[in-house]
């Protein structure tokens, strides 16, 4: 018993397979992964509401990925789409950028902080090289790189 389809139905069938093989292809090319599955934007870091995906774990913040020229950047914004930090990294160095209306707190592997004894830790982003991890709030919160692997 064979399988006979018809001439009319390839003509449907061939473009369909073409458009849905095509929009994948194009999805891949638009946006680069972290080699985590994340997608990371070309463009917008520093914006408010810039065009990436939310990566955050936490509801009170918005963490968006960029990767350019093999330097990923992660953006964080309160609720309200003000920046607070962006910290850069390449393979295990990190380092964060000028941004923000104020400075951010920031405990780096490689530059740590002292933190505050009994201040609540949330984790606002987590991929397979790090996490970033908020102690306390306001204007004393702490941000952590905390590289997997690190003791908590």
């Amino acid at each position: 018993m064979g399988v006979s389809v018809r001439f009319s139905e390839l003509r449907v069938l061939l473009p369909a397979a073409f458009l849905l093989s095509a929009s994948a292809f194009s999805a891949s090319a638009c946006c680069p992964s972290d080699d985590n599955g994340v997608a990371m934007a070309k463009s917008g870091l520093g914006e408010s509401l810039p065009l990436a995906a939310d990566l955050s774990l936490n509801p009170n913040w918005r963490v968006y990925g960029f990767e350019r020229e093999g330097i990923n950047y992660y953006q964080v914004n309160d609720l309200s789409g003000q920046v607070v930090l962006i910290v850069a990294n390449v393979e295990a160095t990190f380092w964060t950028l000028p941004a923000g209306k104020r400075p951010a707190k920031v405990s780096l592997p490689a530059h740590r902080l002292t933190l505050p004894a009994k201040a609540l830790r949330h984790v606002v982003f987590r991929n397979a090289e790090f996490s970033l991890v908020v102690h306390g709030g306001g204007v004393d919160a702490i941000w952590v790189i905390e590289s997997a692997g690190t003791p908590r």
